[in-house]
């Protein structure tokens, strides 16, 4: 069987990206070069959204009101902007190195990962109410995903090399997998065929398991 890719960009350090079908356009973050980018589905027309950031690492879109939120790693904070790249504002301020971040739009609540202090945070799509969510039993949390219908989130530690998941508000932390994986970093959820997926950054490979970690 023959495998076919197209190489649709370069990049300097490309760390995620993420795609509207409605509006035919993807959005990533590019550490390397401190910017977050857009671009159509196949490539073109590629745009700097927002420049002289410092580390920028992953990315997560409010289509409906029009907004995207990362965190900067560098300057330790969370900032959001509108979709073309103005109107850009610190939402959370003295972190240490966040670095995952994801929506609940339902609610209203931006969930992200401290990597410094090792703990799962969130707050209002405002930055106010910052709440601590999971603060023990983690080390270096990277990559986290919600489950809101289940009122699950789930997140990568790099550090213990598990996936782990909790109840929205921090309790109830389970270890899904904890052999077989390293380096662990982004991570996905397929709620429809109850999947898991995630990223191995040390082999470098692409892993995915049930949502209970099974399989």
């Amino acid at each position: 069987m023959q495998t076919l890719t197209k190489t649709l960009l370069t990049l300097s350090l490309g760390l995620t990206i993420v795609s509207s079908a409605s509006a035919e356009k993807m959005y990533w973050t590019d550490l390397g070069a401190t910017k977050i980018q857009r671009a159509n589905l196949d490539g073109s027309n590629s745009e700097d959204l927002v420049t002289g950031l410092n580390q920028p690492v992953l990315i997560a879109l409010d289509l409906t009101n029009s907004k995207m939120y990362w965190p900067d790693a560098g300057t330790d904070k969370i900032q959001r902007a509108d979709l073309d790249g103005s109107n850009v504002e610190d939402l959370v301020t003295g972190l240490d190195q966040p670095i995952g971040i994801t929506l609940d739009l339902a609610n209203s609540k931006m969930y992200w990962t401290d990597n410094g202090t090792s703990k799962i945070q969130r707050a209002n799509l405002d930055g106010s109410n910052v709440e601590d969510l999971v603060t023990t039993g983690i080390s270096s949390p990277s990559g986290i995903a919600l489950d809101v219908t289940n009122s699950k989130m789930y997140w990568t530690d790099e550090g213990t090399d598990k996936i782990q998941r909790a109840d929205l508000d921090g309790s109830n932390v389970e270890d899904l997998v904890t052999t077989g994986i390293s380096g662990t970093f982004g991570i996905a959820l397929d709620l429809t065929n109850s999947k898991v997926y995630w990223a191995d950054n040390s082999a470098p490979k692409i892993q995915r398991a049930d949502l209970d970690g099974s399989n």
